[in-house]
């Protein structure tokens, strides 16, 4: 069943085209021709140009939902802290996603590797500005604090979920484009659970997040799961 699933994966990704690059159309090609984006990045083609758009369409994005976020409290640092989660966590990890490859065979270069980490972080940010009304119209009918925290926590997790998604049928893609993994399943694994906790420690030393206050907090140290305890309890 994997293979056919697989199989039908790529035919439909094959078929996809894109014309012309720019952050306009590669955020197009995200929600209708990945297939194209993805096997331009493989063929080496306008690979800076589509790194730089995806690293645009990520910015751009997820600071208008910080936007949207900072309208609950007036938390307006949120508007640059969340662009600097977003992508600071891709490009931080993205060197050991290199590193990884490279001494499992693969034959992506640094650009091309940080070009498919820019693309999970663009789709989460496409995920984020999709889920903003939503967020938008708690904010506004809500001061429920708590509640306001699960619900951009659940935002961020389902559009961590579409953007490891993202990253894993482009694997599957060049994995066939190239005849062989580009991009470990497992590696890929180890990468997201990687991504996620960077991204998490990100966002506690950056906090207060939701809440008005200064860019950091006088003492950020300290790791996240402290803050969950602290939540739990």
């Amino acid at each position: 069943m994997a293979v056919v699933a697989d199989d039908a994966l790529i035919a439909r990704l094959e078929s996809q085209t894109m014309d012309g690059t720019g952050p306009l159309r590669v955020a197009g090609s995200i929600l209708r021709a990945p297939g194209a984006l993805v096997r331009e990045v493989g063929a080496e083609r306008n690979v800076l140009s589509h790194a730089a758009s995806l690293l645009a369409i990520a910015v751009a994005l997820s600071a208008a939902y910080g936007a949207v976020l900072a309208m609950y409290a007036h938390a307006w640092w949120a508007v640059a802290k969340i662009p600097i989660v977003v992508v600071g966590s891709v490009l931080l990890c993205t060197p050991t996603l290199f590193v990884f490859n490279a001494l499992g065979g693969s034959r992506l270069t640094y650009l091309q590797t940080a070009t498919l980490g820019l693309l999970a972080a663009a789709t989460l940010s496409m995920i984020l500005v999709g889920i903003a009304p939503i967020a938008w119209f708690f904010g506004v009918s809500t001061e429920s604090f708590g509640f306001m925290t699960v619900l951009h926590a659940a935002a961020f997790a389902i559009g961590t979920g579409f953007g490891l998604r993202a990253l894993g049928w482009a694997r599957r893609y060049l994995a066939h484009l190239c005849g062989s993994e580009a991009v470990g399943p497992g590696v890929l694994a180890l990468w997201s659970m990687l991504v996620i906790v960077v991204g998490l420690q990100m966002a506690h030393y950056l906090r207060p997040i939701l809440l008005p206050g200064p860019f950091q907090r006088a003492d950020p140290r300290g790791v996240f799961l402290e803050f969950v305890v602290a939540l739990v309890r």
